[in-house]
């Protein structure tokens, strides 16, 4: 039987009466949100598929005549978080009350999980949406510090970061930066970041990859050595990643790009409670 409505709920909307579990189920089928589309499926029917790989020439050993054939990934297959679209939704529901607005937007940034693009000058949200009548999936990149409030930045709870780092060729043609001042520019980036993530009060996932931007060598055969997820150039490479040892409680972390113990290390970190001293 249902309860007879008190004369102080009059005055209270029909939608906030309900259970908040009952409200979000409802917000869900209205607001923008992310889910996973194959990477395989983002284009138009009849589209050509794509270069698994490019062939290129390299030289084997500096100084020498001698050249061999390498495999080199297209650089969106380096990255991750590719397979991340928005359903866009309707946001217009903000506008209805405070008590509405608080709960849709902590469900929008929430629940959403967030792809970030960090290089040597950027820190970027990637935004790619899909198009339902034809699985296009456009995307346009946005300043990602600048864009969103500081009270929104605080309530995202799920992130995937792709942190690039190239060879001192590639700095140098992109950036005009190559050797300490290239890792310094990544590193105040990835630091810039994990100064906002270490404040933000709960974070569920968190993956980090660390993704080698070099130019690819069918544009520039130059027999470039400096790989960043070679062996010998870990150590370097890992150096841009240590920002994030300052983060503490990540339900979910994942560090991948780079070596098995620098992960499994990194990963136990922000993984552990905060100590108080």
């Amino acid at each position: 039987m249902q309860r007879p409505i008190a004369t102080g709920d009059r005055d209270v909307s029909l939608l906030l009466r309900l259970p908040i579990e009952l409200r979000r189920h409802i917000y869900s089928y209205v607001l923008p949100h992310t889910s996973r589309v194959p990477v395989s499926l983002q284009r138009v029917a009849g589209e050509p598929e794509k270069s698994e790989y490019n062939l290129t020439f390299v030289r084997e050993t500096p100084g020498t005549g001698t050249w061999r054939m390498q495999r080199t990934l297209p650089k969106t297959d380096r990255e991750t978080g590719n397979e991340v679209v928005w359903r866009r939704g309707n946001i217009a529901i903000l506008a209805a009350n405070h008590q509405v607005h608080e709960e849709c937007t902590d469900m929008l940034y929430g629940e959403s999980l967030f792809v970030i693009d960090v290089a040597f000058d950027s820190i970027k949200f990637r935004y790619r949406w899909v198009v339902p009548s034809t699985n296009l999936t456009p995307s346009r990149s946005i300043s990602f510090l600048e864009h969103f409030s500081q009270r929104n930045l605080m309530r995202i709870k799920n992130y995937i970061i792709n942190v690039e780092h190239v060879d001192n060729y590639t700095g140098m043609i992109k950036y005009n930066f190559g050797g300490p001042g290239l890792v310094a520019g990544i590193s105040q980036k990835t630091e810039d970041l994990a100064n906002l993530l270490s404040v933000v009060p709960y974070i569920n996932r968190l993956h980090v990859h660390m993704i080698d931007g070099a130019i690819s060598r069918v544009r520039f055969p130059s027999g470039r050595i400096h790989r960043v997820q070679d062996e010998n150039n870990y150590t370097e490479s890992e150096k841009m990643l240590n920002p994030f040892r300052r983060l503490y409680s990540v339900r979910h972390p994942q560090v991948t790009g780079v070596s098995v113990d620098f992960a499994e290390d990194l990963e136990k970190c922000m993984r552990s409670s905060r100590v108080m001293t």
